[in-house]
């Protein structure tokens, strides 16, 4: 019989704490690469902000919210919907943030922290979510191939034989890795957005759409080949979440038109004259005061 093109290989962890009610507190691959996607992510958003003239204190201000927001929504959808025979068991997983992640769940997390600040902020939406997109993509992409890494995301079995196929997995069968399957699709989308896109100068919400047509339809295939997990009327939770990714990535490309209230967005150039003017200001009055 043919062996896997692609071994299936464990990385080392280390044991850094078995605490009491939490549980082991382990040092995996998967942590190093999502905190090296969520600073690469940053970079490239304040790049983006920068590019487009967007002020840098709201974009730091919002990129925070939406990681706290994204990470603990992430792990909610994950063990509430995929596995919630381990909540039952033990509820404190909730509080392991750590311990299971879910894409979609992190999406929506993410949503809920970026419409409350920029309601709060009285900004524009599109044009702060294209600056996420294009920076988090990058972190997303890394996040995927922390699960590569791990194979915390086992796909359908098939024979050896086949050229994506990974194994031999610890029971012995030969299988497709769903997490090394995202990896390879999001690579050339990541290239094609920041090397090939014109995203400088892409008309808001432009880019947030074409991701999102991208990578809807992908996803959706992709949960039929997922393992043990959840279904509701036959399709996961993912399933359900893509379409509506989709709808959201045909209306932003093809249907919705620009407006001027897209471009209204706090701009870096205008906090920093006001900031020049304000300090101008006080130097005056110091010196008059002399």
């Amino acid at each position: 019989m043919l062996e896997a093109l692609i071994p299936y290989i464990r990385p080392p962890e280390k044991l850094i704490a078995d605490l009491p009610v939490i549980g082991p507190l382990k040092l995996q691959v998967f942590g190093p690469l999502v905190a090296l996607g969520v600073i690469l992510g940053y970079q490239r958003c304040l790049q983006f902000a920068k590019k487009r003239d967007m002020d840098e204190f709201v974009a730091r201000d919002l990129m925070f919210y939406i990681l706290i927001t994204g990470f603990v929504i992430s792990h909610w959808v994950s063990v509430l919907f995929y596995f919630p025979e381990d909540v039952a068991r033990n509820p404190a997983v909730l509080l392991m943030i750590w311990n299971g992640l879910s894409s979609v769940g992190g999406f929506f997390g993410a949503l809920v922290g970026f419409f409350w600040y920029l309601r709060k902020m009285k900004q524009p939406y599109l044009i702060w979510a294209d600056m996420l997109v294009f920076g988090l993509l990058v972190g997303f992409t890394l996040g995927r191939l922390g699960c590569a890494l791990v194979h915390d995301h086992p796909g359908a079995i098939t024979d050896p034989s086949h050229p994506l196929a990974v194994g031999p997995w610890p029971g012995g069968e030969y299988r497709f890795d769903n997490g090394l399957l995202e990896f390879m699709y999001l690579v050339p989308i990541v290239l094609f957005v920041h090397f090939v896109f014109n995203w400088a100068k892409s008309a808001p919400g432009r880019i947030a759409g074409l991701v999102c047509l991208l990578y809807a339809p992908f996803r959706f295939a992709l949960d039929f080949m997922r393992e043990k997990d959840k279904t509701y009327l036959g399709l996961t939770t993912a399933h359900y979440a893509t379409m509506v990714l989709l709808a959201i990535g045909v209306y932003l490309l093809f249907i919705r038109k620009p407006r001027e209230a897209d471009f209204a967005y706090a701009r870096d150039s205008e906090r920093i004259a006001k900031e020049r003017a304000e300090a101008e200001k006080k130097a005056a009055a110091a010196a008059a005061a002399t």
